[in-house]
């Protein structure tokens, strides 16, 4: 996200960011067929594609979170995989927040628009789809629907949510790895439940984005243009 020369964060929001960039730029296609693998009205796919990512975070959670009762490894060498856990997760919220959208009928969208899709469902939650309405009209176009939005007013937008979500988004997946980190067992009990819960949080609110934001020809009430 610094192809205009901007400096590039590191430590924990580069890994965020970079499996964002992943997940829009080479998920994609996975994600549309993972959607069009299920039958049903939307809604209902969208609770079987919940379940599924729910019981995966849950279960790797518990597992990495586990290594903090084993004796020899311990509190230390379980914050050494927040690092990883914290992409992995990123990378897999997108990919579910990217099926959602597919399963709502988004299926044409640029990589700026499919990065700002993740980018607004992790840092705005259920506001998502006012504040980038809201965003887009600072940006100059007092209208989304049928504007043209081009690619750099469009990248641009997406820095400006990129800085919100690391201030809010890192702060909850930080509890999740700290409270994973705690000794005796309990890091597993709190790893596998607060991904569980914060993944459910995301498909809602993903859900919520691209039902109430569909647009005539299944996209968001706006375009990209390059």
């Amino acid at each position: 996200m610094s192809d205009d020369g901007a400096s590039t964060p590191g430590g924990p929001a580069a890994t965020v960011l970079d499996a964002i960039d992943r997940a829009v730029e080479h998920r994609w296609e996975a994600a549309k067929r993972r959607a069009s693998e299920l039958e049903g009205p939307p809604a209902a796919r969208v609770q079987a594609l919940t379940r599924r990512f729910a019981r995966e975070v849950a279960a790797v959670g518990a597992v990495t979170g586990g290594t903090s009762a084993v004796p020899g490894v311990g509190t230390v060498a379980s914050l050494g995989t927040t690092a990883a856990d914290l992409g992995w997760f990123t990378a897999r919220a997108g990919d579910l927040i990217l099926s959602i959208a597919a399963t709502y009928g988004h299926t044409d969208a640029p990589v700026e628009e499919r990065r700002m899709w993740l980018l607004a469902v992790l840092a705005f939650g259920r506001s998502a789809d006012k504040n980038v309405s809201m965003l887009t009209k600072e940006a100059g176009f007092g209208s989304l629907a049928g504007q043209a939005i081009p690619s750099e007013v469009m990248r641009r937008i997406n820095r400006s949510i990129a800085r919100r979500l690391l201030a809010r988004y890192g702060t909850s997946r930080g509890a999740v790895a700290l409270g994973r980190a705690l000794p005796f067992g309990f890091g597993a009990a709190i790893g596998g439940g607060g991904n569980y819960v914060l993944i459910r949080a995301i498909a809602r609110q993903a859900e919520r984005f691209f039902r109430d934001g569909e647009g005539p020809r299944g996209r968001l009430k706006f375009s990209l243009e390059e």
